[in-house]
């Protein structure tokens, strides 16, 4: 469905030259020692989106992905003829456009959801500065990957002084995160999101340095997750209230006035929570209650059927009992699977190099610190709050996947947080092996 023209590789050449050269005349700006990673994370996210443009126009040869530059092209062009009609599509709902607009609903075919039609109007102005070429395009969102993953690795960074060089891993040498985090996908999007969301609530909160600006910034990359994937914040609120619980008592002084306050703080918290929660699924018929069931239903049929490298964890009794014994299953498929055996296709082979490494390095932090490692985790509120966020969201991911082609694309908002959790303590035990050395 996609093409790449001459012309097309012309102007990405011309954009990716003015790009880099913006971006290093802004690292030689930088004196900081980590920013040695700067531009080889920005090429690797441009390599990474590349091969994403390639192998979906001259292997898979149709996907989401076209047709949203399709759609985001149908809308720039109407910029350019009636830059009045544009403004007024941008504010509409494309299941309520006004009658004279009524045409796009035709025009732009996979624009039927509210994410989808969220997806295209955003995608809209990329596609317009972009000469609503594809490869061009997709630069643009490696561009917008990169930004959310540097404002990662500055978190990780600071969490992990000592070791820089593990936190650049983290953010930007995960496989499945390089390769379906850089194109045109809702994921591109909602990792930047999430990413600039866990910068700005660390900084903001978690360092002690909240303004106003730190509050804006978190509720902007809120909303985009909420229109694209309200799923993600779903799983996302309940850790980082958690974290926020575990930050306030730890900044309590008097052990009397922390015992007596803890309950307060937690009930507060789980109220702004189940509130947060509420607005989001009221917000989306998908998430209400009655409704998951049914999508997770659909989830399993469809993906079981499209073939490739699927996987099923067995009969499964959608009670709330049922769906709960299959959570160890749904977190061993998302985080250690597919194994190397499993692999079918490079895709997939790919994703499976990848959760053997996530394995072994598991296996290494949890023979180190056995039972210990929950009490660890609590030690950093913001670690234990994104690392229930992994539990939540691996679950889901995991569950309702059904299919590690689509799993591999799914779950990539987790996995340089996971893995950045399993070097942080692998790291730690690297220290303690280095204290004992030197004693």
């Amino acid at each position: 469905m996609g093409s790449i023209t001459l012309v097309d590789w012309g102007i990405w050449i011309v954009y990716l030259a003015l790009i880099f050269i913006v971006l290093w005349i802004y690292r030689t700006s930088r004196k900081e020692s980590y920013y040695q990673y700067f531009m080889p994370a920005f090429l690797l996210k441009v390599l990474g989106g590349l091969g994403f443009a390639l192998v979906y126009v001259y292997y898979y040869k149709f996907g989401d992905t076209f047709l949203y530059h399709k759609g985001a092209t149908v809308l720039s062009q109407t910029l350019i003829d009636s830059p009045a009609d544009y403004i007024r599509l941008l504010a509409s709902s494309n299941n309520n456009l006004p009658v004279d607009l009524s045409v796009f609903s035709n025009e732009i075919k996979y624009s039927a959801t509210y994410e989808e039609w969220a997806m295209v109007k955003l995608l809209s102005p990329v596609n317009f500065i972009s000469f609503q070429s594809y490869l061009v395009s997709t630069l643009f969102m490696s561009l917008l990957s990169f930004v959310g993953s540097w404002k990662l690795f500055l978190v990780f960074k600071d969490l992990m002084p000592k070791y820089v060089g593990y936190a650049f891993v983290a953010a930007f040498l995960v496989p499945s995160v390089i390769f379906w985090g850089g194109g045109i996908m809702k994921d591109t999007v909602t990792l930047f999101a999430i990413n600039y969301l866990i910068y700005a609530l660390y900084f903001g909160f978690f360092k002690q340095k909240f303004n106003v600006k730190w509050l804006v910034v978190s509720l902007i990359m809120l909303y985009l997750i909420m229109i694209l994937k309200a799923y993600i914040a779903l799983a996302f609120l309940p850790g980082i209230f958690l974290g926020f619980y575990l930050l306030i008592k730890k900044r309590i002084g008097n052990r009397l006035l922390r015992i007596v306050a803890g309950p307060i703080i937690f009930l507060v918290l789980i109220g702004i929570s189940y509130v947060g929660l509420v607005q989001i699924t009221e917000a989306s018929t998908k998430y209400q209650t009655s409704n998951i069931e049914w999508q997770v239903k659909g989830f399993h049929s469809w993906h079981s059927d499209v073939g490739g490298s699927t996987y099923n964890l067995g009969e499964i009794d959608y009670s709330l009992f049922g769906v709960a014994k299959k959570i160890p299953a749904a977190l061993n498929v998302t985080f250690f699977r597919p194994y190397l055996w499993e692999a079918r296709n490079p895709v997939v082979l790919i994703g499976a190099v990848e959760s053997f490494v996530f394995l072994i390095l598991a296996f290494i932090v949890l023979f180190n610190y056995q039972f210990k490692i929950i009490r660890e985790i609590r030690k950093e509120p913001i670690i234990y709050g994104l690392f229930i966020f992994c539990l939540i969201f691996g679950f889901s991911v995991g569950f309702t996947s059904y299919n590690f082609g689509a799993l591999a694309r799914y779950k990539i908002p987790i996995l340089s947080i996971f893995i950045f959790i399993l070097l942080y303590f692998y790291s730690k035990i690297q220290q303690e092996r280095l204290g004992k050395i030197q004693v």
